[in-house]
């Protein structure tokens, strides 16, 4: 578990715009003054960059990681949280990005959960003017 939660520490936790471009980045332990500007662009303290691709960190298909990606985002707006498109963008060139979401003023706790319900292994939050910080979720 410490080589991949190293990998997460190598990782860039990229905002993207509706074309997929590069709008901000995160890096757990940094703050972002381009984060914080999107969350209050959007009205929200604080964001949960979370995934449903590659549970577990095991390689996923990209239909499978399709269809789990798609699921997530319609838990999210069932459940009213406002989200945006992002991509988890590894140092290794090895390490495929994977697709994701950020949740705009998801809890804490309630990301977790949705986390450990699509396998993954963790979600990075950000809270305006503070540090990106990686919290884990209980494996099964």
């Amino acid at each position: 578990m410490t080589d991949l939660l190293s990998a997460y520490r190598r990782t860039s936790y990229v905002v993207l715009d509706d074309v997929g471009g590069a709008v901000a980045a995160a890096r757990i332990g940094e703050t972002s003054t381009d984060v914080d500007a999107v969350l209050g662009e959007h009205g929200a303290s604080s964001g949960v960059f979370i995934t449903a691709w590659n549970p577990r960190s095991v390689p996923t298909s990209d239909a499978t990681n399709a269809t789990a990606h798609e699921r997530l985002a319609a838990d999210l707006a069932a459940a009213g949280v406002a989200t945006l498109p992002q991509m988890g963008v590894g140092d290794d060139p090895s390490w495929a990005p994977e697709h994701g979401l950020l949740a705009l003023d998801l809890a804490e706790d309630d990301a977790i959960r949705i986390g450990a319900t699509y396998g993954q292994n963790a979600v990075v939050i950000v809270e305006a003017g503070r540090p990106a910080r990686l919290a884990r979720t209980p494996t099964r």
